[in-house]
């Protein structure tokens, strides 16, 4: 009897000592609101535009509420709401707000101060309205990456979406947008939600993944679940105070992986219910200390993976073979065919800011790929204008020279630069070619007069400078404003100067709000269409102007949309006067054959040797057979964009009706003109404009060697003084 009430009193104790151990003993790997402990402190100082009404921050649902503060504290954040000002200034005359704009209002209205009784404080604006850089409507948008504290959203445009359909959840989801953008700033991504067993998805996942889009009116898929996932909880509860906090110390955002599917993606992600009392999570962890030795009997082999589907879109990229000078703001093409059976939206969004696609970059002489982080992250709104069908190809040219990180080509040197595009969770990535970037440091005088206002104090690239640069002028510094005007002004001349002149009209074309009366000072045409005449210095800088006119096209006179190539033309050249265009150096079929056919100032004319050159090519190429010659015309940096255009056109014919008069007669040629836009050499020298007045010839056919190197053989003419480059020996290809 008394060794029973022994084992008796040993049961109750150690049951007590389990009871007591799985309600109170800390949980090191908490993922859940019960064992969630608080951890950090934030305070979310909150700016709003007059014309817009502010949302609630604590909204009923049934007989609860739910709010930020509750959502945070299952974290273990406590976040205190900060109203600040309500009647920011602002005239609807001034259009939707972009990253420049918010930058702009930040620095003249937030307020510098963080509580002493706080770890640490976040900006946020309500905004009228907020595009991204290509015009494309937001829901959000995450300004400052660098130190992951300001964000702001367009409570209006979650009105006009849900109002007819929704209306009774409008003020729910202003909420779940604003703690969607406030979870981006820490440091928690879309890859980061996951589908509750209610079928429901965390606030970690876009609005859009929770609606049915039908045109501009929408419904939901679901009733909004105000809760963050479980990785959110155990990220909150184990990383430290930088990787989680906003602020000059603060990590950086971590890359944010998105993908053309990612709302599938999201949903493939399951999680359990979550224990919202300790007894809850005290019941689990007994079932889960039980059930141990059950699970390790019962353990087998884990399951293979399975395979990965191949990657649904094909990439390529293209840059320029020359070396870009030191500073320059260089841009990739960026082609992507849908290989799938599925439309993909990935029109327009082939920008890292959509967190689709990475660009990758390296030294040449390293292993490692680093990628380029965006100075913004854009929400979009919905998928419907950017649907890539099956088939279907798109382009889109993507400035790749600075990033979160700084200047991606900081020093002279070789680079290598590849695109990825990040698939999903059942698909391999897609990965591009990667194309070499060479950066060279100037070689005159007047070369290195240009760079002199892009250098800082300590003799590297400046940092403000090239913020100036990818924001197109429109956000940055007086003094980084006055060294860039510096610049253009006195080395327009130059390839580094003319292509800043890019930033310029941007910023003419589209002057920042004034934050103190929130009003956009009227574009300055004429001083932009007297720039857009003469900035075509490379393909990249051609087709990003061209972008940036058609993102303006229904605000600007006509005649100044007229005065760009389109982004294929100035990749590829135009085959006429009208502007018309084919695939040349972007066509693989393609390939450089033979040598390059050089020309004087300002001629079209076949001077001795060329002449001689041109027959001896047309019996080789006759006797190859290709089944396709294109030849490419070539201009140099003096006239101006049209004009030599019209010179490469000229040039390229000439070529072609001379080989003709020479026998050719068995094979298709075509002729284009890429004008100024593929130097052989970036440098103002005499020389390197005499290098670049040319003919290339691209050929299709299996028998023919490509000779596209920096050593292919050139013909030169016998120029008048100081027009002249220098000869060498006609070397046919073989």
């Amino acid at each position: 009897m008394r060794g029973a009430r022994k084992l008796v009193t040993a049961a109750l104790i150690a049951g007590c000592t389990l009871l007591g151990w799985a309600l109170l003993w800390p949980e090191t790997g908490c993922n859940e609101p019960a064992c969630a402990r608080k951890r950090f402190s934030l305070a979310v100082e909150v700016d709003a535009f007059r014309q817009v009404t502010p949302i609630e921050f604590e909204v009923p649902i049934g007989s609860r509420s739910v709010s930020l503060r509750s959502i945070l504290a299952s974290g273990g954040v406590e976040t205190t709401v900060m109203p600040d000002q309500f009647e920011l200034p602002y005239k609807a005359s001034s259009g939707a707000l972009d990253r420049a704009d918010l930058l702009q209002f930040a620095a003249a209205w937030r307020d510098a101060k963080t509580p002493s009784d706080v770890d640490a404080k976040l900006y946020a604006l309500l905004a009228p309205a907020l595009v991204s850089d290509t015009g494309e409507p937001l829901f959000g948008i995450m300004f400052d990456i660098a130190e992951r504290e300001g964000f702001a959203m367009a409570p209006s445009t979650t009105v006009h979406k849900f109002e007819n359909q929704e209306a009774a959840s409008v003020s729910l989801l202003q909420l779940r947008t604003f703690t969607h953008e406030l979870l981006h700033s820490l440091n928690r991504r879309h890859i980061d939600a996951v589908q509750m067993p209610d079928g429901r998805l965390t606030l970690e996942a876009p609005t859009r993944c929770i609606a049915r889009q039908a045109g501009t009116q929408w419904s939901l898929r679901e009733a909004p679940l105000m809760a963050i996932s479980p990785a959110t909880i155990h990220f909150f509860q184990t990383a430290s105070r930088a990787q989680v906090l906003p602020g000059k110390d603060s990590a950086p955002f971590q890359a944010r992986r998105a993908s053309p599917t990612e709302c599938e993606d999201v949903r493939s992600r399951r999680a359990v219910d979550p224990a919202r009392t300790r007894w809850e999570l005290a019941l689990r962890r007994l079932r889960g200390l039980l059930s141990i030795s059950a699970a390790s009997a019962a353990q087998t082999d884990a399951a293979p993976q399975p395979e990965l589907a191949p990657a649904p879109v094909e990439l390529r990229i293209q840059a320029l073979p020359a070396a870009y000078p030191l500073g320059y703001p260089v841009a990739v093409r960026v082609i992507a065919h849908n290989s799938s059976d599925e439309a993909l939206p990935i029109k327009g969004r082939l920008s890292p800011s959509y967190g689709i696609v990475r660009v990758e970059h390296r030294q040449s002489a390293e292993s490692q790929w680093s990628a380029v982080e965006p100075l913004a992250w854009f929400e979009p709104i919905d998928d419907d204008e950017a649907m890539l069908a099956p088939g279907e190809q798109v382009e889109q040219t993507v400035p790749v020279y600075f990033g979160d990180d700084g200047w991606v080509f900081p020093e002279p040197g070789d680079y290598e630069v590849r695109v990825r595009l990040q698939s999903g969770n059942d698909a391999e990535d897609a990965l591009s070619n990667a194309v070499r970037i060479r950066v060279a440091a100037p070689r005159s005088e007047a070369d290195a007069a240009a760079l002199r206002p892009l250098i800082d104090e300590q003799g590297r690239l400046d940092q403000g400078i090239g913020r100036l640069l990818i924001f197109g002028g429109r956000a940055g510094s007086q003094a980084a404003w006055t060294s860039l005007e510096s610049a253009v002004d006195a080395h327009a001349d130059t390839a580094l100067g003319s292509a800043l002149q890019l930033a310029l009209i941007t910023q003419r074309l589209r002057p920042p709000i004034d934050p103190l009366t929130g009003e956009r000072p009227a574009p300055d045409f004429s001083d932009a269409r007297e720039l857009l005449t003469d900035t075509c210095t490379d393909s990249g800088i051609a087709a990003l102007k061209w972008q940036l006119l058609q993102r303006h096209a229904g605000g600007i006179p006509k005649g100044l949309t007229n005065r760009a190539e389109t982004g294929a033309a100035a990749w590829d050249g135009t085959t006429s006067a009208r502007g018309s265009t084919m695939p040349t150096y972007s066509d693989p079929a393609l390939v450089s054959w033979g040598p390059s056919l050089h020309f004087c100032f300002n001629e079209s004319n076949l001077r001795t040797p060329v002449q001689g050159a041109i027959r001896r090519l047309a019996t080789q190429l006759q006797r190859e057979r290709p089944s396709r010659i294109v030849i490419v015309g070539h201009g140099d940096h003096e006239g101006m964009c049209r004009y030599n255009d019209g010179l490469g056109l000229r040039r390229a014919e000439a070529v072609r009706r001379a080989l003709i008069r020479a026998g050719l007669r068995t094979t298709k040629i075509e002729i284009a003109s890429l004008g100024e836009r593929r130097p052989l050499d970036f440098g103002s020298s005499s020389e390197a404009h005499d290098l670049n007045r040319r003919v290339e010839f691209l050929v299709e056919g299996a028998t023919i060697a490509d000779t596209s190197s920096d050593e292919a053989p050139r013909i030169a003419p016998r120029c008048p003084a100081s027009r002249a480059v220098q000869a060498e020996p006609l070397a046919v290809a073989r």
